[in-house]
């Protein structure tokens, strides 16, 4: 968890892009705490079909550790700084890679998604294949896909 203000968030921000791209960001940046599996985001509104530059911002995950801070915060100045050279662009673009691996930013978030299964099952065959659910499942009308074998529920968890 971050103990940084926001205004020591906008700071941090600026310094980074000015140490690594030799330009000022100058544009809000923020904490968003409904961000689940993802570090941060750019936020590109968006009027009459065009990006409205001055109310470009910056999202960052407080979840965040230190460490992990300053790679999400120049992940996202390359957002902003590829948009400013390009336009709009996408994770996947070559350019926007290779910018990554020049400064050293993660390419993927360093969070990892929670994936919540309510249910599991286990077939009773030989190789005992696991199903996971968020449903529950009728084991007496389904059968394992795999090799027909019958269903036993082996995890539930009450929410």
């Amino acid at each position: 968890m971050l103990d940084l203000s926001v205004e020591e968030l906008c700071k941090k921000t600026e310094t980074i892009s000015i140490d690594i791209f030799k330009k000022n960001f100058g544009h809000k940046v923020e904490y968003n705490r409904r961000l689940r599996s993802t570090g941060g985001r750019m936020v590109f509104p968006v009027h009459n079909g065009k990006v409205v530059e001055k109310d470009i911002f910056m999202q960052i995950n407080p979840r965040l550790s230190q460490q992990q801070l300053n790679g999400v915060i120049k992940h996202e100045l390359a957002h902003f700084f590829i948009f400013e050279k390009k336009g709009i662009h996408r994770e996947n673009d070559k350019d926007f890679q290779k910018l990554l691996s020049t400064i050293k930013a993660p390419r993927y978030s360093p969070l990892k998604p929670v994936h919540h299964f309510l249910y599991v099952y286990q077939c009773l065959k030989n190789d005992k294949h696991l199903y996971y659910r968020h449903r529950k499942i009728n084991i007496i009308a389904m059968r394992c896909g795999i090799d027909g074998g019958k269903l036993k529920m082996i995890y539930k968890k009450h929410v």
